[in-house]
Protein backbone atom coordinates (compact mmCIF):
# COMPACT_ATOMS: atom_id res chain seq x y z
CA UNK A 1 0.00 0.00 0.00
CA UNK A 2 1.17 3.53 -0.57
CA UNK A 3 -0.48 6.77 1.20
CA UNK A 4 -0.65 10.24 0.62
CA UNK A 5 1.96 12.27 2.31
CA UNK A 6 -1.08 14.89 2.23
CA UNK A 7 -4.00 14.02 2.88
CA UNK A 8 -2.40 10.68 4.67
CA UNK A 9 -4.87 8.44 2.44
CA UNK A 10 -3.92 5.10 1.57
CA UNK A 11 -3.89 3.37 -2.13
CA UNK A 12 -2.98 0.43 -3.90
CA UNK A 13 0.66 0.33 -4.96
CA UNK A 14 -0.40 1.03 -8.87
CA UNK A 15 -1.22 4.19 -7.72
CA UNK A 16 1.62 6.96 -8.64
CA UNK A 17 -0.71 10.29 -7.71
CA UNK A 18 -3.29 10.78 -4.93
CA UNK A 19 -6.67 11.57 -7.03
CA UNK A 20 -7.57 13.99 -4.53
CA UNK A 21 -4.64 16.95 -4.81
CA UNK A 22 -2.08 15.43 -6.90
CA UNK A 23 0.29 14.80 -4.31
CA UNK A 24 3.27 12.15 -4.83
CA UNK A 25 2.27 8.50 -2.80
CA UNK A 26 4.74 7.28 -0.66
CA UNK A 27 5.30 3.65 0.74
CA UNK A 28 4.55 3.32 4.05
CA UNK A 29 7.18 3.34 6.69
CA UNK A 30 8.89 -0.24 8.23
CA UNK A 31 11.02 -0.77 11.01
CA UNK A 32 14.04 -0.68 8.21
CA UNK A 33 13.16 2.41 7.93
CA UNK A 34 13.50 3.51 11.65
CA UNK A 35 16.85 2.08 11.76
CA UNK A 36 18.54 3.83 9.11
CA UNK A 37 17.27 6.83 10.57
CA UNK A 38 19.09 6.29 13.62
CA UNK A 39 22.13 5.51 11.68
CA UNK A 40 21.99 8.46 9.54
CA UNK A 41 20.12 10.55 12.20
CA UNK A 42 23.80 13.28 12.53
CA UNK A 43 23.42 14.28 8.93
CA UNK A 44 20.01 13.40 7.75
CA UNK A 45 16.31 13.66 8.76
CA UNK A 46 14.17 11.23 6.90
CA UNK A 47 11.06 12.14 6.21
CA UNK A 48 9.15 9.53 3.64
CA UNK A 49 10.21 6.60 1.47
CA UNK A 50 10.17 7.71 -2.19
CA UNK A 51 11.00 4.43 -3.74
CA UNK A 52 12.84 1.31 -3.85
CA UNK A 53 14.38 -1.25 -6.08
CA UNK A 54 17.40 -4.15 -6.60
CA UNK A 55 20.22 -2.27 -5.00
CA UNK A 56 18.79 0.13 -2.68
CA UNK A 57 15.84 2.65 -1.23
CA UNK A 58 15.54 6.18 -1.54
CA UNK A 59 14.34 8.53 0.80
CA UNK A 60 13.19 11.93 1.16
CA UNK A 61 15.56 13.59 3.42
CA UNK A 62 17.00 16.83 4.54
CA UNK A 63 20.58 17.06 5.43
CA UNK A 64 20.81 18.59 8.05
CA UNK A 65 24.48 20.38 8.39
CA UNK A 66 23.37 22.10 4.64
CA UNK A 67 20.54 24.10 6.06
CA UNK A 68 18.35 21.14 5.83
CA UNK A 69 19.04 20.85 2.24
CA UNK A 70 15.97 18.13 0.80
CA UNK A 71 17.84 15.66 -0.84
CA UNK A 72 17.21 12.49 -2.17
CA UNK A 73 19.24 9.56 -0.26
CA UNK A 74 19.64 6.45 -1.35
CA UNK A 75 20.89 3.58 0.64
CA UNK A 76 22.17 -0.02 -0.36
CA UNK A 77 19.84 -2.87 0.90
CA UNK A 78 21.63 -4.44 3.87
CA UNK A 79 21.58 -8.15 2.77
CA UNK A 80 23.82 -6.62 0.02
CA UNK A 81 27.01 -5.47 2.29
CA UNK A 82 28.67 -8.81 2.28
CA UNK A 83 28.62 -8.63 -1.76
CA UNK A 84 31.81 -6.91 -3.09
CA UNK A 85 30.49 -6.64 -6.49
CA UNK A 86 27.49 -4.81 -5.34
CA UNK A 87 28.93 -2.48 -2.93
CA UNK A 88 31.52 -1.71 -6.38
CA UNK A 89 28.38 -0.33 -8.21
CA UNK A 90 26.94 1.36 -5.99
CA UNK A 91 30.45 2.98 -5.37
CA UNK A 92 30.48 3.85 -8.96
CA UNK A 93 27.58 5.34 -9.18
CA UNK A 94 28.69 8.46 -6.67
CA UNK A 95 32.01 8.12 -8.55
CA UNK A 96 30.50 8.18 -12.09
CA UNK A 97 27.49 10.94 -11.69
CA UNK A 98 29.33 13.07 -9.78
CA UNK A 99 32.04 13.71 -12.36
CA UNK A 100 29.31 15.00 -14.64
CA UNK A 101 28.26 18.31 -14.21
CA UNK A 102 25.10 19.03 -16.41
CA UNK A 103 21.58 20.31 -15.89
CA UNK A 104 20.33 17.00 -17.46
CA UNK A 105 21.87 14.88 -15.34
CA UNK A 106 21.13 14.57 -11.80
CA UNK A 107 23.46 15.91 -9.36
CA UNK A 108 25.43 14.10 -6.65
CA UNK A 109 25.74 15.80 -3.41
CA UNK A 110 27.48 13.32 -0.99
CA UNK A 111 28.73 9.88 -0.57
CA UNK A 112 29.68 8.28 2.48
CA UNK A 113 28.78 5.50 4.82
CA UNK A 114 26.30 5.61 8.06
CA UNK A 115 26.92 5.31 11.46
CA UNK A 116 26.61 1.11 11.25
CA UNK A 117 28.13 1.49 7.83
CA UNK A 118 25.36 1.52 5.26
CA UNK A 119 26.87 2.90 2.11
CA UNK A 120 24.50 5.65 0.82
CA UNK A 121 24.31 9.02 -1.73
CA UNK A 122 23.02 12.04 -1.23
CA UNK A 123 21.29 12.83 -4.53
CA UNK A 124 19.72 15.88 -5.86
CA UNK A 125 15.82 15.94 -5.17
CA UNK A 126 13.98 16.01 -8.35
CA UNK A 127 10.19 16.61 -8.10
CA UNK A 128 8.11 15.15 -11.14
CA UNK A 129 7.64 11.57 -12.40
CA UNK A 130 9.56 9.69 -14.19
CA UNK A 131 9.05 8.73 -17.67
CA UNK A 132 7.99 5.38 -16.81
CA UNK A 133 5.07 6.83 -14.92
CA UNK A 134 4.24 9.39 -17.82
CA UNK A 135 4.12 6.28 -20.32
CA UNK A 136 2.35 3.89 -17.98
CA UNK A 137 -0.18 7.18 -17.56
CA UNK A 138 -0.50 8.70 -21.00
CA UNK A 139 0.48 5.56 -23.18
CA UNK A 140 2.45 6.81 -26.79
CA UNK A 141 3.51 10.06 -26.52
CA UNK A 142 3.10 12.93 -29.12
CA UNK A 143 6.52 13.65 -31.90
CA UNK A 144 6.89 17.05 -30.91
CA UNK A 145 6.82 16.13 -26.89
CA UNK A 146 9.11 12.50 -28.23
CA UNK A 147 11.30 15.08 -29.61
CA UNK A 148 11.88 17.50 -26.31
CA UNK A 149 12.23 14.68 -23.90
CA UNK A 150 15.25 13.27 -26.41
CA UNK A 151 16.77 16.55 -27.08
CA UNK A 152 16.97 16.63 -22.98
CA UNK A 153 18.32 13.35 -22.63
CA UNK A 154 20.45 13.03 -25.49
CA UNK A 155 22.74 15.93 -23.70
CA UNK A 156 22.90 14.82 -20.10
CA UNK A 157 23.94 11.59 -22.13
CA UNK A 158 26.57 13.24 -24.31
CA UNK A 159 28.08 14.79 -20.91
CA UNK A 160 28.95 11.26 -19.65
CA UNK A 161 30.05 10.15 -22.64
CA UNK A 162 32.57 12.93 -23.12
CA UNK A 163 34.12 11.43 -19.70
CA UNK A 164 34.24 8.25 -21.04
CA UNK A 165 31.31 6.77 -18.88
CA UNK A 166 28.63 4.74 -20.48
CA UNK A 167 24.99 4.27 -18.57
CA UNK A 168 24.17 0.70 -19.62
CA UNK A 169 20.28 0.71 -18.15
CA UNK A 170 19.12 3.49 -20.06
CA UNK A 171 15.19 3.23 -19.56
CA UNK A 172 11.65 4.97 -18.70
CA UNK A 173 12.45 4.14 -15.19
CA UNK A 174 16.48 6.30 -15.27
CA UNK A 175 15.27 9.43 -17.47
CA UNK A 176 13.09 11.56 -14.77
CA UNK A 177 10.52 14.67 -15.76
CA UNK A 178 10.37 17.58 -13.77
CA UNK A 179 9.76 21.44 -14.16
CA UNK A 180 12.11 24.42 -13.04
CA UNK A 181 11.27 27.55 -11.77
CA UNK A 182 9.29 28.76 -15.03
CA UNK A 183 7.61 25.59 -15.02
CA UNK A 184 9.75 24.92 -18.41
CA UNK A 185 10.26 20.95 -18.53
CA UNK A 186 13.66 19.45 -17.60
CA UNK A 187 14.53 16.16 -18.21
CA UNK A 188 17.52 14.42 -15.89
CA UNK A 189 19.20 10.96 -16.85
CA UNK A 190 19.58 9.65 -13.43
CA UNK A 191 20.75 6.06 -12.06
CA UNK A 192 24.45 5.56 -13.03
CA UNK A 193 24.59 3.07 -10.92
CA UNK A 194 26.40 0.34 -13.45
CA UNK A 195 28.28 2.82 -15.66
CA UNK A 196 31.48 1.91 -16.83
CA UNK A 197 34.60 3.65 -16.42
CA UNK A 198 36.58 3.16 -19.59
CA UNK A 199 39.65 4.05 -17.72
CA UNK A 200 39.25 1.52 -14.54
CA UNK A 201 40.85 -1.46 -15.03
CA UNK A 202 38.71 -3.13 -12.12
CA UNK A 203 35.54 -3.60 -15.13
CA UNK A 204 37.75 -5.16 -17.57
CA UNK A 205 37.58 -8.92 -16.00
CA UNK A 206 33.86 -8.80 -15.42
CA UNK A 207 31.84 -11.37 -18.04
CA UNK A 208 28.60 -10.51 -15.64
CA UNK A 209 25.73 -8.77 -18.23
CA UNK A 210 24.61 -5.83 -16.67
CA UNK A 211 21.23 -3.84 -17.42
CA UNK A 212 17.49 -4.24 -18.12
CA UNK A 213 16.97 -6.90 -20.86
CA UNK A 214 14.15 -5.28 -22.75
CA UNK A 215 15.97 -2.25 -22.96
CA UNK A 216 20.01 -4.00 -23.96
CA UNK A 217 21.80 -3.25 -26.79
CA UNK A 218 22.50 -6.18 -29.07
CA UNK A 219 25.98 -5.92 -28.61
CA UNK A 220 25.19 -6.36 -24.44
CA UNK A 221 22.86 -8.70 -25.35
CA UNK A 222 26.14 -10.51 -26.47
CA UNK A 223 28.26 -10.18 -23.47
CA UNK A 224 30.36 -7.61 -25.29
CA UNK A 225 33.33 -6.74 -22.48
CA UNK A 226 33.02 -3.77 -20.51
CA UNK A 227 36.16 -1.88 -21.40
CA UNK A 228 34.40 -2.35 -25.31
CA UNK A 229 31.58 -0.99 -25.05
CA UNK A 230 31.02 2.60 -25.77
CA UNK A 231 28.32 5.51 -26.26
CA UNK A 232 26.66 3.86 -29.35
CA UNK A 233 25.24 0.98 -26.83
CA UNK A 234 23.74 3.81 -24.77
CA UNK A 235 22.56 5.49 -28.45
CA UNK A 236 20.51 1.63 -29.04
CA UNK A 237 18.65 1.68 -25.12
CA UNK A 238 17.50 5.37 -26.20
CA UNK A 239 16.50 4.22 -29.52
CA UNK A 240 14.14 1.60 -27.65
CA UNK A 241 12.95 4.22 -25.28
CA UNK A 242 11.82 6.41 -27.95
CA UNK A 243 10.15 3.51 -29.87
CA UNK A 244 8.21 2.82 -26.97
CA UNK A 245 7.71 6.61 -26.38
CA UNK A 246 5.85 6.93 -29.79
CA UNK A 247 4.43 3.35 -30.34
CA UNK A 248 3.29 2.92 -26.75
CA UNK A 249 4.95 -0.53 -26.94
CA UNK A 250 8.49 -2.05 -26.78
CA UNK A 251 9.62 -3.27 -30.10
CA UNK A 252 10.44 -6.60 -29.00
CA UNK A 253 8.39 -8.81 -25.88
CA UNK A 254 9.66 -12.02 -24.69
CA UNK A 255 8.52 -13.52 -21.26
CA UNK A 256 12.18 -14.69 -20.31
CA UNK A 257 15.15 -12.46 -20.12
CA UNK A 258 17.19 -14.77 -22.32
CA UNK A 259 14.02 -14.30 -24.96
CA UNK A 260 15.21 -10.70 -25.21
CA UNK A 261 18.85 -10.90 -25.45
CA UNK A 262 18.04 -13.08 -28.33
CA UNK A 263 15.40 -10.76 -30.01
CA UNK A 264 18.37 -7.79 -29.50
CA UNK A 265 20.37 -9.96 -31.19
CA UNK A 266 18.86 -11.95 -34.40
CA UNK A 267 15.31 -9.62 -34.87
CA UNK A 268 14.58 -6.25 -36.69
CA UNK A 269 11.95 -4.20 -34.86
CA UNK A 270 8.84 -4.07 -36.51
CA UNK A 271 7.87 -1.11 -37.93
CA UNK A 272 5.22 1.20 -36.45
CA UNK A 273 2.48 0.16 -38.58
CA UNK A 274 2.71 -3.54 -37.60
CA UNK A 275 1.94 -2.65 -33.85
CA UNK A 276 -0.12 0.86 -33.77
CA UNK A 277 -2.10 1.28 -37.18
CA UNK A 278 -3.01 4.79 -37.66
CA UNK A 279 -0.86 5.96 -35.59
CA UNK A 280 0.41 9.08 -37.65
CA UNK A 281 3.90 8.89 -36.90
CA UNK A 282 6.08 10.21 -40.45
CA UNK A 283 8.14 8.08 -41.67
CA UNK A 284 11.32 9.72 -41.45
CA UNK A 285 10.76 10.11 -37.82
CA UNK A 286 10.02 6.22 -37.88
CA UNK A 287 13.51 5.54 -39.88
CA UNK A 288 15.32 8.06 -37.68
CA UNK A 289 14.75 5.59 -34.55
CA UNK A 290 15.07 2.39 -36.54
CA UNK A 291 18.78 3.28 -37.42
CA UNK A 292 19.39 3.84 -33.81
CA UNK A 293 17.81 0.10 -33.35
CA UNK A 294 20.65 -1.50 -36.34
CA UNK A 295 22.93 -4.39 -34.67
CA UNK A 296 25.53 -2.88 -36.11
CA UNK A 297 27.10 -0.34 -34.01
CA UNK A 298 28.78 0.98 -37.04
CA UNK A 299 25.70 2.03 -38.14
CA UNK A 300 24.11 4.08 -35.77
CA UNK A 301 24.43 7.65 -34.80
CA UNK A 302 28.03 8.37 -33.65
CA UNK A 303 26.41 10.31 -30.72
CA UNK A 304 23.38 10.92 -28.65
CA UNK A 305 23.29 14.18 -30.15
CA UNK A 306 23.06 13.23 -33.27
CA UNK A 307 20.41 10.99 -32.77
CA UNK A 308 18.24 13.68 -30.93
CA UNK A 309 19.00 16.91 -33.63
CA UNK A 310 18.20 13.78 -36.71
CA UNK A 311 14.95 13.40 -34.86
CA UNK A 312 14.21 16.56 -34.08
CA UNK A 313 14.38 18.06 -38.22
CA UNK A 314 12.24 14.68 -38.52
CA UNK A 315 9.57 15.59 -36.51
CA UNK A 316 9.43 19.09 -38.06
CA UNK A 317 5.87 19.60 -39.90
CA UNK A 318 5.62 20.88 -43.58
CA UNK A 319 5.58 24.59 -43.87
CA UNK A 320 1.62 25.74 -43.94
CA UNK A 321 -0.03 29.06 -44.67
CA UNK A 322 -2.23 29.64 -41.34
CA UNK A 323 -5.83 30.36 -41.77
CA UNK A 324 -6.92 33.83 -42.03
CA UNK A 325 -8.52 35.02 -38.74
CA UNK A 326 -12.17 36.26 -40.19
CA UNK A 327 -13.89 39.10 -38.39
CA UNK A 328 -17.98 39.20 -38.80
CA UNK A 329 -19.58 42.73 -39.21
CA UNK A 330 -22.66 40.99 -38.47
CA UNK A 331 -23.88 37.62 -37.09
CA UNK A 332 -27.69 35.33 -36.69
CA UNK A 333 -27.39 34.16 -33.33
CA UNK A 334 -30.13 31.73 -32.09
CA UNK A 335 -30.41 31.50 -28.12
CA UNK A 336 -30.39 28.21 -26.63
CA UNK A 337 -34.23 26.06 -26.72
CA UNK A 338 -36.39 27.26 -23.98
CA UNK A 339 -37.76 24.83 -21.36
CA UNK A 340 -40.89 23.10 -22.47
CA UNK A 341 -43.81 25.33 -22.00
CA UNK A 342 -42.06 28.50 -22.71
CA UNK A 343 -42.64 30.60 -25.73
CA UNK A 344 -39.64 30.58 -27.85
CA UNK A 345 -37.26 33.66 -28.18
CA UNK A 346 -36.73 35.34 -30.84
CA UNK A 347 -33.12 35.50 -33.02
CA UNK A 348 -31.47 38.37 -32.83
CA UNK A 349 -28.75 40.75 -34.61
CA UNK A 350 -25.88 41.83 -32.87
CA UNK A 351 -22.72 43.72 -33.95
CA UNK A 352 -18.97 43.55 -32.88
CA UNK A 353 -18.56 45.82 -29.81
CA UNK A 354 -21.90 46.15 -29.96
CA UNK A 355 -22.89 45.78 -25.90
CA UNK A 356 -25.61 43.36 -25.85
CA UNK A 357 -28.85 44.08 -24.26
CA UNK A 358 -29.11 41.52 -20.83
CA UNK A 359 -31.21 39.07 -22.19
CA UNK A 360 -29.22 38.51 -25.26
CA UNK A 361 -28.03 34.52 -24.45
CA UNK A 362 -26.31 33.19 -27.36
CA UNK A 363 -24.78 36.77 -28.48
CA UNK A 364 -21.30 36.75 -29.66
CA UNK A 365 -18.46 38.99 -30.19
CA UNK A 366 -14.92 39.02 -31.66
CA UNK A 367 -11.89 39.60 -29.65
CA UNK A 368 -9.81 41.30 -32.17
CA UNK A 369 -6.38 40.92 -30.16
CA UNK A 370 -7.27 37.53 -30.15
CA UNK A 371 -9.09 36.66 -33.30
CA UNK A 372 -11.77 34.59 -30.69
CA UNK A 373 -15.07 34.71 -30.32
CA UNK A 374 -16.83 35.38 -27.01
CA UNK A 375 -20.27 34.13 -26.24
CA UNK A 376 -22.98 36.23 -23.48
CA UNK A 377 -23.51 34.23 -20.72
CA UNK A 378 -26.21 35.53 -18.64
CA UNK A 379 -27.25 35.45 -14.84
CA UNK A 380 -28.93 32.75 -13.25
CA UNK A 381 -29.05 30.01 -11.22
CA UNK A 382 -28.16 26.40 -11.19
CA UNK A 383 -27.63 23.16 -9.46
CA UNK A 384 -23.62 22.86 -8.69
CA UNK A 385 -21.75 19.62 -8.23
CA UNK A 386 -23.28 16.00 -9.25
CA UNK A 387 -26.78 13.96 -8.40
CA UNK A 388 -26.45 11.54 -5.47
CA UNK A 389 -26.93 8.70 -7.45
CA UNK A 390 -24.42 9.55 -10.39
CA UNK A 391 -22.40 6.58 -9.82
CA UNK A 392 -19.03 8.42 -11.47
CA UNK A 393 -19.53 10.63 -8.67
CA UNK A 394 -16.43 11.79 -6.48
CA UNK A 395 -16.57 13.00 -3.04
CA UNK A 396 -15.39 16.72 -3.77
CA UNK A 397 -18.02 17.09 -6.47
CA UNK A 398 -20.51 16.58 -3.35
CA UNK A 399 -23.26 17.50 -1.84
CA UNK A 400 -25.34 18.93 -5.40
CA UNK A 401 -26.54 22.33 -3.98
CA UNK A 402 -27.93 25.70 -5.89
CA UNK A 403 -26.08 28.48 -6.63
CA UNK A 404 -27.06 31.57 -7.92
CA UNK A 405 -24.90 33.87 -10.33
CA UNK A 406 -25.78 37.50 -10.21
CA UNK A 407 -23.73 39.08 -12.74
CA UNK A 408 -23.53 37.86 -16.65
CA UNK A 409 -20.31 37.46 -18.48
CA UNK A 410 -18.39 36.67 -21.75
CA UNK A 411 -16.75 32.85 -22.33
CA UNK A 412 -14.73 32.26 -25.23
CA UNK A 413 -16.97 30.15 -27.47
CA UNK A 414 -14.33 27.46 -27.66
CA UNK A 415 -10.75 27.35 -25.96
CA UNK A 416 -7.72 29.32 -26.74
CA UNK A 417 -6.32 28.23 -29.75
CA UNK A 418 -2.79 27.95 -30.86
CA UNK A 419 -3.10 29.98 -33.41
CA UNK A 420 -4.43 33.08 -30.94
CA UNK A 421 -1.68 32.03 -28.56
CA UNK A 422 0.83 32.15 -31.40
CA UNK A 423 -0.03 36.06 -31.41
CA UNK A 424 0.12 36.12 -27.46
CA UNK A 425 3.51 34.82 -27.42
CA UNK A 426 4.91 36.95 -29.84
CA UNK A 427 3.10 40.37 -28.78
CA UNK A 428 4.76 39.61 -25.23
CA UNK A 429 8.10 38.32 -26.81
CA UNK A 430 7.88 34.79 -24.83
CA UNK A 431 9.04 30.89 -26.59
CA UNK A 432 6.16 28.78 -27.28
CA UNK A 433 6.02 25.71 -25.16
CA UNK A 434 6.26 22.00 -26.97
CA UNK A 435 3.14 21.27 -28.94
CA UNK A 436 1.95 17.65 -30.01
CA UNK A 437 2.04 16.92 -33.68
CA UNK A 438 -1.09 18.01 -34.86
CA UNK A 439 -2.41 16.57 -38.22
CA UNK A 440 -0.73 19.03 -40.72
CA UNK A 441 -4.00 18.97 -42.52
CA UNK A 442 -5.02 21.38 -39.49
CA UNK A 443 -4.06 24.91 -39.04
CA UNK A 444 -3.39 26.72 -36.00
CA UNK A 445 -6.08 28.71 -36.14
CA UNK A 446 -7.93 25.01 -35.44
CA UNK A 447 -6.68 23.58 -32.57
CA UNK A 448 -6.41 24.20 -29.35
CA UNK A 449 -3.74 25.26 -27.35
CA UNK A 450 -2.23 22.58 -24.69
CA UNK A 451 0.57 22.03 -22.45
CA UNK A 452 0.07 25.20 -20.60
CA UNK A 453 0.32 25.95 -17.05
CA UNK A 454 -1.70 28.00 -14.75
CA UNK A 455 0.52 30.35 -14.76
CA UNK A 456 0.60 30.74 -18.31
CA UNK A 457 -3.14 30.85 -18.86
CA UNK A 458 -3.84 33.48 -16.43
CA UNK A 459 -0.94 35.84 -18.06
CA UNK A 460 -2.50 35.02 -21.54
CA UNK A 461 -5.75 36.34 -20.41
CA UNK A 462 -4.88 39.36 -18.82
CA UNK A 463 -3.28 40.37 -21.52
CA UNK A 464 -6.47 39.30 -24.28
CA UNK A 465 -8.46 41.92 -21.45
CA UNK A 466 -9.81 39.09 -19.71
CA UNK A 467 -9.15 36.42 -17.07
CA UNK A 468 -9.81 33.01 -16.07
CA UNK A 469 -13.94 32.12 -15.14
CA UNK A 470 -14.03 30.79 -11.35
CA UNK A 471 -15.20 27.27 -10.89
CA UNK A 472 -19.13 28.23 -10.68
CA UNK A 473 -18.87 29.98 -13.77
CA UNK A 474 -17.17 27.36 -15.58
CA UNK A 475 -19.88 24.49 -13.89
CA UNK A 476 -22.73 27.07 -15.26
CA UNK A 477 -21.39 27.65 -18.72
CA UNK A 478 -20.07 24.16 -19.24
CA UNK A 479 -23.73 23.22 -18.31
CA UNK A 480 -26.16 25.23 -20.55
CA UNK A 481 -29.05 24.76 -18.91
CA UNK A 482 -28.88 21.01 -18.54
CA UNK A 483 -28.82 19.21 -14.90
CA UNK A 484 -27.36 15.84 -16.36
CA UNK A 485 -23.79 14.91 -16.14
CA UNK A 486 -23.13 15.54 -20.02
CA UNK A 487 -25.10 18.11 -22.09
CA UNK A 488 -25.49 15.68 -24.79
CA UNK A 489 -24.59 12.08 -25.50
CA UNK A 490 -20.53 11.75 -24.87
CA UNK A 491 -19.59 10.79 -28.49
CA UNK A 492 -21.64 14.09 -29.85
CA UNK A 493 -20.03 16.59 -27.55
CA UNK A 494 -16.38 15.36 -26.75
CA UNK A 495 -13.32 14.45 -27.64
CA UNK A 496 -11.84 11.22 -24.98
CA UNK A 497 -9.44 8.44 -25.70
CA UNK A 498 -11.86 6.02 -27.50
CA UNK A 499 -12.54 8.91 -30.41
CA UNK A 500 -9.69 11.83 -30.03
CA UNK A 501 -7.59 9.40 -32.36
CA UNK A 502 -4.86 9.71 -28.99
CA UNK A 503 -4.47 13.58 -30.03
CA UNK A 504 -6.02 16.71 -29.22
CA UNK A 505 -8.57 17.60 -31.83
CA UNK A 506 -9.46 21.14 -33.83
CA UNK A 507 -11.83 22.79 -31.80
CA UNK A 508 -15.53 23.36 -32.75
CA UNK A 509 -16.42 20.17 -34.32
CA UNK A 510 -18.65 18.55 -32.11
CA UNK A 511 -21.93 19.50 -30.51
CA UNK A 512 -22.09 23.11 -28.72
CA UNK A 513 -24.18 23.08 -25.69
CA UNK A 514 -27.06 25.26 -24.77
CA UNK A 515 -25.20 28.66 -24.31
CA UNK A 516 -23.52 27.83 -27.95
CA UNK A 517 -20.27 27.20 -26.60
CA UNK A 518 -17.92 24.36 -27.59
CA UNK A 519 -15.81 21.08 -26.18
CA UNK A 520 -16.73 22.35 -22.58
CA UNK A 521 -16.21 18.33 -22.16
CA UNK A 522 -13.54 16.23 -23.24
CA UNK A 523 -10.22 17.91 -25.88
CA UNK A 524 -8.49 19.77 -23.12
CA UNK A 525 -8.86 20.32 -19.69
CA UNK A 526 -9.21 23.74 -18.67
CA UNK A 527 -7.86 25.79 -15.93
CA UNK A 528 -9.76 28.08 -13.80
CA UNK A 529 -9.08 30.54 -11.60
CA UNK A 530 -10.27 28.88 -8.23
CA UNK A 531 -7.87 26.86 -5.78
CA UNK A 532 -8.52 23.70 -5.06
CA UNK A 533 -10.27 22.46 -2.16
CA UNK A 534 -11.72 19.09 -1.47
CA UNK A 535 -14.47 20.46 0.88
CA UNK A 536 -15.05 23.08 -1.32
CA UNK A 537 -18.45 22.09 -1.97
CA UNK A 538 -19.77 22.37 1.20
CA UNK A 539 -18.48 25.49 2.38
CA UNK A 540 -18.97 27.69 -0.45
CA UNK A 541 -21.48 30.35 -0.66
CA UNK A 542 -24.86 29.56 -2.93
CA UNK A 543 -24.32 33.48 -4.32
CA UNK A 544 -21.35 34.32 -6.83
CA UNK A 545 -19.15 31.56 -5.10
CA UNK A 546 -14.96 32.38 -5.04
CA UNK A 547 -12.50 29.42 -4.27
CA UNK A 548 -11.01 29.25 -0.91
CA UNK A 549 -8.52 31.90 0.01
CA UNK A 550 -5.76 29.00 0.61
CA UNK A 551 -4.17 25.93 -1.03
CA UNK A 552 -1.44 25.21 -3.63
CA UNK A 553 -3.49 22.89 -6.07
CA UNK A 554 -5.78 25.38 -8.67
CA UNK A 555 -8.81 23.41 -10.36
CA UNK A 556 -8.69 21.81 -13.82
CA UNK A 557 -12.59 20.99 -15.24
CA UNK A 558 -14.04 19.15 -18.33
CA UNK A 559 -11.83 16.19 -19.31
CA UNK A 560 -9.57 15.63 -22.15
CA UNK A 561 -8.67 13.82 -25.30
CA UNK A 562 -6.98 11.00 -23.48
CA UNK A 563 -9.15 10.94 -20.39
CA UNK A 564 -11.93 7.99 -19.65
CA UNK A 565 -15.39 8.75 -19.89
CA UNK A 566 -16.27 9.22 -15.91
CA UNK A 567 -13.54 12.65 -16.12
CA UNK A 568 -15.97 13.48 -19.11
CA UNK A 569 -18.43 15.31 -16.71
CA UNK A 570 -19.71 18.64 -16.19
CA UNK A 571 -18.97 18.33 -12.48
CA UNK A 572 -15.65 16.73 -12.75
CA UNK A 573 -12.30 18.38 -11.05
CA UNK A 574 -8.81 18.05 -10.10
CA UNK A 575 -6.32 19.89 -8.11
CA UNK A 576 -3.13 20.70 -9.98
CA UNK A 577 -0.33 22.68 -9.09
CA UNK A 578 -0.19 26.08 -11.07
CA UNK A 579 3.10 25.17 -12.85
CA UNK A 580 1.85 21.71 -14.38
CA UNK A 581 1.35 20.93 -17.86
CA UNK A 582 0.14 18.71 -20.21
CA UNK A 583 -0.54 17.96 -23.31
CA UNK A 584 -3.92 17.24 -22.36
CA UNK A 585 -4.37 20.86 -20.57
CA UNK A 586 -5.70 24.06 -22.19
CA UNK A 587 -7.82 27.09 -21.33
CA UNK A 588 -10.58 29.39 -22.28
CA UNK A 589 -11.05 33.26 -20.79
CA UNK A 590 -13.87 35.00 -19.71
CA UNK A 591 -14.69 38.89 -19.81
CA UNK A 592 -16.78 40.79 -17.56
CA UNK A 593 -17.28 43.33 -20.35
CA UNK A 594 -16.41 44.55 -24.13
CA UNK A 595 -15.18 48.26 -24.81
CA UNK A 596 -17.68 49.78 -26.45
Amino acid sequence: MKICPTCQTTYPDDFSLCPRDGARLAAHATATDAQLAAGLSRRFRLIRRLGAGGMGTVFLAEQIGVGNRPVALKVLNRQLLDDPDFLLRFQNEAGSTGRIHHPNVVTIHEAAQADDGTPYIAMEFLEGESLREVLQRRGALPVAEVAEILQQAARGLNAAHKLGIIHRDIKPDNIFLTHDDESNLVVKVVDFGIAKLRESPLHTTTKIVLGTPPYMSSEQAYGMRSDELDSRSDIYSLGVVVYEMLTGRLPFHSDTPAGYLRKHMMEDPPPFRAIAPGLGVPPAVESTVMKALVKDREQRYASALDFAGELSRAAQPSPRAEAPVMLPSTRMVRPPQPEVGQPPPSAKIIRPFEPPPPDSTGATRVNPKEGLKYVWIPPGSFWMGCSPGDAECRDDEKPLHQVIITKGFWLGQTSVTVGAYKRFTAAMGKAMPPAPNFNPGWSDEQMPMVNVSWNDARAYCAWAGGRLPTEAEWEYAARGGSREPRYGVLDEVAWYYKNSGRQPNPVGEKKANGFGLYDMLGNAWEWVIDRYDEKYYENNPSQDPAGPAIGECRVLRGGSWDGEPRFIRVSSRFGVLPGDRGYGIGFRCARDVFPP
